[in-house]
């Protein structure tokens, strides 16, 4: 009995692996941005997109363990900074949290025509939900992220850098945090949570 106790792997804790890069992107978006306001961006973007590979290896290497979310959007990130950094277009970092939005949307919503929901499997083992509901949620979140994608646009388009940056840090977690709050009642009216 000891020696399984000692032996289950930990469930990965993701938060500061995910959390961790965006605070030293902006950090480094503020240092940057008093020594060469110009370029602060890019040089903020590359130091996040190498960060985020950091945190990448540390999550596989403590864990072993890396969820397809936080691969898939490690990647995005690492292609927009280089091609920011290499073509001096800011422009496409800017569009890094439209272009994982819609691609989560577009996945997730995609996902209950292809009989795979995507929510589902993320969720499966903490929630008991019908198959209905399940699709129902998935539709939720998928609108969710256009949504969010959709605000991005807005924000980057016409607000300042400074603004952008900060609400890239410490605005679309928060929006995340309160959905999945205002989630919470449909699963319990519907269905439960699973125990363990």
């Amino acid at each position: 009995m000891e020696n399984q106790t000692t032996q289950t792997p930990k469930k990965p804790n993701n938060f500061w692996i995910d959390f961790g890069p965006l605070l030293v992107f902006f950090i480094a978006f503020q240092v940057f941005k008093r020594r060469q306001p110009d370029d602060a961006m890019l040089w903020a973007a590359g130091i996040f997109a190498v960060v985020a590979v950091i945190a990448l290896l540390i999550g596989w290497l403590k864990y072993k363990h890396i969820s397809k979310m936080l691969l898939f959007s490690t990647a995005i990130i690492v292609v927009t900074a280089a091609l920011a950094i290499l073509s001096g277009n800011k422009t496409i970092f800017y569009m890094k949290p439209t272009v994982i939005n819609v691609l989560f949307g577009v996945a997730v919503i995609g996902g209950i025509f292809l009989k795979k929901n995507v929510i589902k499997m993320m969720m499966g083992e903490a929630v008991e939900l019908p198959d209905k509901k399940w699709d129902t949620l998935a539709i939720r979140w998928g609108l969710f992220f256009f949504a969010m994608a959709a605000l991005n646009e807005y924000i980057w388009r016409y607000q300042s850098e400074d603004f952008w940056a900060t609400f890239k840090v410490f605005g679309f977690l928060p929006l995340t945090i309160v959905f999945t709050l205002t989630q919470i009642p449909f699963i319990q009216k519907h269905g439960k949570m699973r125990e363990g």
